[in-house]
């Protein structure tokens, strides 16, 4: 008997921590994402389509993560405030990157086009399709150019 209430206890422990576990990361419906995010989706990708979204809950932070038909993958905070945006086989839509930033990109990299851009700790990176990273400030002002290739 005991054997059996143990192994009931082990069961129902182990459906618990795998139940907590799974809460982790989960697939969640496009109207389940915050109004801010969903607004950043129509307004900038009004031609795509979500393909898939989900919920990623990590050291007590929320995160989102969105991709959409064209392989454009978007990670979002909590409050729906984009983090990352990165387009794979495009280019990053006008308007996303401060005016700063597309001011001096235009100046100093002509020819080339940003596809990827990452909010960090008190500023921007950006990636060049020239295989060129741009670091600027929060308020869009150059820092530095880091080549990745």
């Amino acid at each position: 008997m005991k054997k059996r209430a143990f192994l009931l206890m082990s069961m129902l422990l182990s459906l618990f921590v795998w139940s907590a576990c799974s809460d982790d990361e989960k697939s969640i419906r496009y109207s389940s994402l915050p109004e801010t995010a969903q607004s950043f989706v129509e307004t900038y990708f009004p031609n795509r389509t979500v393909v898939y979204a989900e919920r990623e809950k990590d050291d007590g932070r929320t995160e989102y993560k969105v991709l959409l038909s064209d392989a454009t993958e978007l990670k979002f905070n909590e409050g729906g405030v984009w983090e990352s945006i990165d387009c794979p086989y495009g280019v990053l839509p006008d308007g996303i990157l401060l005016p700063a930033i597309e001011v001096h990109m235009a100046e100093n990299y002509p020819d080339a086009v940003a596809y990827k851009v990452e909010r960090e700790l008190g500023g921007f990176d950006v990636s060049l399709n020239n295989g060129i990273d741009l670091i600027y400030s929060s308020d869009g002002t150059f820092i530095r150019e880091d080549r990745t290739r």
